[in-house]
């Protein structure tokens, strides 16, 4: 099983022009949930649960950074999606040829700012599956 070191990560959003914009630069965290859903179909009189197979999947992203208001970075880019439809494009070992690579249609629905005194400025943001499926590829 091959090992990787987070700090390689590649994390990609498109902007509100639809520009893929590269922020794994001040990204410290990215967090990919999937997850199916398995519909409860007990019955009276069954002594077990009964669960379906197949239920419908959905993924959510959710990202830490250091605040950034340079042009077309962190705060512009996370600002100007929010509510929006955008790509989400995730590296877990990077984006060299051949690194796995998730992609996903999501609407960004939390971009939260984080100042404190003795602390660097952070944001957060989240961002859920608008449609279509979670694709895992490569770049």
């Amino acid at each position: 099983m091959a090992k990787i070191v987070a700090r390689n990560a590649a994390f990609a959003v498109d902007d509100s022009s639809k520009t893929l914009r590269a922020i794994s630069g001040a990204t410290n965290n990215v967090t990919m949930t999937y997850s199916a859903e398995a519909p409860e179909v007990t019955a009276f009189g069954n002594n077990n649960r009964q669960r379906l197979s197949d239920g419908i999947k959905d993924v959510e992203f959710t990202i830490d950074a250091f605040y950034d208001s340079a042009a077309d970075f962190v705060d512009v880019v996370l600002y100007g999606i929010v509510g929006g439809s955008t790509i989400v494009t995730f590296g877990p070992s990077g984006s060299a040829g051949s690194s796995i690579k998730y992609t996903t249609c999501a609407i960004c629905t939390n971009y939260e700012m984080t100042f404190g005194v003795e602390d660097s400025a952070k944001v957060s943001a989240t961002f859920v599956n608008r449609s279509g499926s979670l694709t895992r590829t490569t770049y």
